[in-house]
């Protein structure tokens, strides 16, 4: 009688005969179990330090920890999964952290006689300083790439140790907060939906996976992953726990938005301290912070723009700073060779103090500066732009400096002069001063163009480049255009590049960085050289004076001042960061102009003051002008520039970041099912491989399975004979294989004699040509769909690996 496809004959000799361990691998799969686990804790760092993007400037620092993080967690994970070496595991992951340190690129560019330990010290200084003295995002360098290095090996080794406990495992959440919540707090777009969520969705694949590597000491036994019911129920709760943070993300700050209000970013007591470099300076006008950064006193009747950087190179999509300084270092008191016009300018000398130190390696300086007195160590100085950066040695040693510049004191009529006639030797600038950014669809120069015509109707002459500088700072500074710090933010054209100036002149509304951009590249496009200065706007009076010859702490420049002469003193807060235009005049050479309305001092050369309206002060209305008032409803085309800041710093917008996590997710899941049916058949070939009762078990279930992925599946009351025969009837090929199969199966069943595990590499040869060949004989669509969906997998008796050791009902 034909025996059910399910059962096997009962018979007493196998009753009698011992038991086989199962021949699965334990320390193996535990292996396994564990890299997995490992694999989920390093998604989940490096999940949340990218969140970090948009804190520091650029991706460049992201790649650079991945390697590290991954080789942490993995090399720890994998250790504590083998007996004898469980307690090497944290040891190795802390050697393999500080190789990641100590091979980084900061570290490796030392070129002083200083020991390791040392010169990490001194780039972690370097890379403090500049992450407390600039509001982010901050410049990206490579130390603080290498201090978000250190950071992220922090995380990853006080995970592992929390990681290596049963009772504290699930506390792992707490250090893996760490980066979004910073995120948070410094960066305007928050931490990002997606990275949390890429986050949570490790943090529980890592929980699943705990009841798998705590077992009281047990090596884990055939399941070492959770099953079908348990992965849904993951996967439910992480759906409901991604749904919950999106809708949370709407009312909760700290997601899509930051934690604090618009504008203020916590950078310890250098609260909007900074001048951006990057040219994103609303975000310390919106701080409306008033502390003190520095005093400064001066012999002049009027106070000094001080400059930190200049930014010379605008056609490139981000407009920054060139931080290339020359290879001349100098060293304390400094004359430097003055390259700019003294005709008519008046020699000036001012003392700056800082209350609690020097705080910046950029040295806040007045324009035309050329004597340098106080400071303690070595110092790099640009004489064409007046910038000097000190060493670290130097920002630690340096108290008060005193410097001596030129100040010029030209009318209008001279200074017209002077470019006619000339007054300075024809060092024309170079063409990167002339430059425009790339416009392949002439939107910019359309723009500009618009802009210089209704700039030129109102100016009274325009023949000279004088003339014209002065025609756009006028324009500008009319009520025409308006003072706003938020509308830039709230419209989307914060910031500087091409498309922020093109939606800067359609829109009339923003702060010093969009009225100085606009004049800079309208200034280029009349032919005439221009830059960008970044610093600070004249300070205010403090009521403070020193008078010279009653003041003990004198230096030299102001010892050679006539006694009795008065410094006046001022005061320069966050509020007076800063920047402005700098135009390249025949006779003249580098002078700055003032386009931002109600904001600095009009040069003397070019003081013409029309109607303007104030500054809009910070939660104010904005300031109303013509064009805001009278603008029609954007249409798409106009509205295209708020996207651009995103665009200009090449950072992927977040739509790409959710499509990826798109594609990781449903790879992911597909991948589920071949995975866990391809788990089955190999635990199913090392049954077949040890020999016994078992191995004719497998054999006939694994037969069954093929079949069943393949569209053949096995009926419930056909017998071993009936199977293979049916398939045999279909594929001629398979006649050798398939009888080798069922006699093996059926001399187990019905004459207890098993396959031996010498035979054990014929049989699972078989199976495999059995499988390729019905697998081969499906059309493609069908094929695709059975690697994807095993069928086998739907049927419980089907996924079970340990039928040979069920009990078996007698043969009817």
């Amino acid at each position: 009688m034909r025996a059910a496809l399910h059962d096997s004959p009962a018979l007493p000799a196998r009753e009698a005969e011992p038991r086989r361990p199962a021949p699965t691998e334990p320390l193996a799969h535990n292996l396994l179990a564990r890299a997995t686990a490992a694999v989920c804790l390093a998604v989940a760092v490096l999940a949340g330090f990218s969140s970090l993007t948009g804190v520091v400037e650029g991706r460049a620092w992201f790649p650079g920890l991945v390697l590290p993080v991954l080789a942490i967690h993995l090399s720890a994970g994998v250790l504590r999964g083998i007996s004898g070496l469980r307690w090497f595991a944290y040891p190795v992951a802390a050697l393999v952290g500080l190789v990641a340190l100590f091979q980084h690129e900061a570290m490796l560019s030392t070129g002083y006689t200083l020991s390791g330990f040392q010169w990490f010290n001194a780039v972690l200084s370097e890379a403090a300083l500049q992450l407390s003295t600039q509001v982010p995002p901050v410049a990206y360098s490579r130390y603080v790439a290498f201090a978000i290095l250190v950071c992220a090996v922090a995380i990853s080794l006080l995970v592992e140790l929390l990681a290596s406990f049963r009772k504290v495992a699930l506390l792992v959440i707490a250090p893996l907060c760490f980066a979004p919540v910073i995120a948070s707090l410094f960066k305007q777009e928050g931490a990002g939906i997606w990275n949390v969520a890429l986050l949570l969705a490790a943090v529980l694949g890592y929980t699943a996976l705990l009841p798998y590597l705590f077992r009281g000491g047990q090596q884990p036994a055939a399941a070492q992953f959770p099953g079908p019911r348990q992965l849904g129920f993951l996967a439910a709760t992480a759906l409901v726990c991604i749904a919950a943070m999106l809708a949370a993300s709407f009312w909760m700050p700290g997601f899509r938005k930051g934690m604090l209000p618009e504008g203020i970013r916590p950078s310890g007591d250098l609260l909007a301290s900074n001048v951006d470099p990057l040219l994103t300076l609303g975000r310390d006008l919106r701080a409306n912070n008033g502390s003190t950064i520095l005093s400064y006193y001066t012999s002049s009747d009027k106070a000094p723009y001080l400059r930190t950087s200049v930014i010379e190179d605008l056609s490139q999509a981000r407009w920054e700073p060139n931080e290339a300084l020359p290879e001349d270092t100098y060293f304390g008191n400094t004359a430097m060779q003055e390259d700019f016009t003294t005709f008519n300018a008046n020699e000036r000398v001012a003392r700056l103090e800082w209350a609690n130190g020097i705080s910046s390696p950029v040295l806040p300086l007045p324009d035309r500066s050329y004597f340098v007195e106080g400071i303690v160590g070595n110092w790099n100085w640009v004489p064409e732009s007046s910038v000097a950066r000190l060493s670290g040695d130097a920002v630690a040693a340096t108290g008060d400096i005193s410097v001596a510049y030129s100040e010029l004191d030209l009318s209008p009529q001279m200074a017209r002069n002077l470019g006619f006639f000339g007054g300075v030797a024809p060092d024309a600038p170079g063409e990167i001063y002339r430059q425009l950014p790339e416009d392949p669809k002439n939107t910019l120069r359309t723009a500009l163009d618009g802009a210089l015509d209704e700039a030129y109707r109102d100016a009274e002459a325009t023949g000279s480049d004088f003339e014209k500088a002065v025609a756009i700072q006028d324009f500008l500074r009319s009520r025409k255009f308006g003072y706003s710090e938020r509308t830039p933010l709230r419209e989307g054209y914060d910031g500087a590049n091409k498309r922020v100036v093109e939606a800067f002149l359609e829109r009339r509304q923003g702060y010093c960085v969009h009225f100085a951009s606009a004049m800079a590249l309208m200034a280029r496009e009349a032919g005439i050289p221009s830059r960008i200065a970044v610093g600070y706007a004249p300070g205010k009076a403090n009521g403070k004076s020193v008078e010279i010859g009653k003041d003990p702490v004198e230096g030299e420049l102001e010892s050679r001042l006539d006694p009795g002469t008065t410094l006046t003193g001022y005061a320069v807060t966050g509020q007076q960061s800063h920047s402005w235009p700098e135009l390249y005049l025949q006779g003249l050479g580098w002078v700055p102009f003032e386009p931002t309305p109600g904001q600095g001092q009009p040069p003397s050369y070019a003081p013409q003051e029309t109607s303007t309206a104030g500054p809009a002060g910070f939660g104010d209305e904005e300031v109303p002008t013509d064009r805001a008032t009278q603008r029609p409803a954007e249409s798409a085309e106009t509205s295209a520039p708020a996207a651009a800041p995103q665009a200009a710093t090449g950072e992927p917008a977040n739509s790409w970041w959710a499509l990826a996590l798109l594609i990781a997710v449903v790879g992911g899941a597909l991948s589920l099912a071949p995975l866990r049916r391809r788990r089955l058949s190999r635990q199913r070939q090392a049954l077949i491989a040890a020999g016994g009762g078992p191995a004719a078990e497998a054999l006939w279930v694994e037969l069954q399975a093929i079949g069943a992925d393949a569209g053949r599946r096995a009926g419930e009351q056909e017998s071993v004979s009936d199977y293979t025969r049916r398939i045999g009837d279909d594929f001629a090929r398979l006649d050798g294989e398939l009888r080798r199969l069922e006699s093996a199966v059926q001399a187990s069943f019905y004459a207890a004699r098993h396959p031996e595990p010498d035979a054990a590499a014929q049989l699972v040869s078989d199976l495999q040509t059995v499988r390729a060949q019905l697998h081969l004989a499906l059309p493609l669509r069908s094929r695709m769909a059975a690697a994807l969906f095993p069928a086998s997998l739907r049927s419980a008796r089907l996924r079970r690996l340990d039928d040979s050791r069920a009990p078996r009902a007698s043969a009817p």
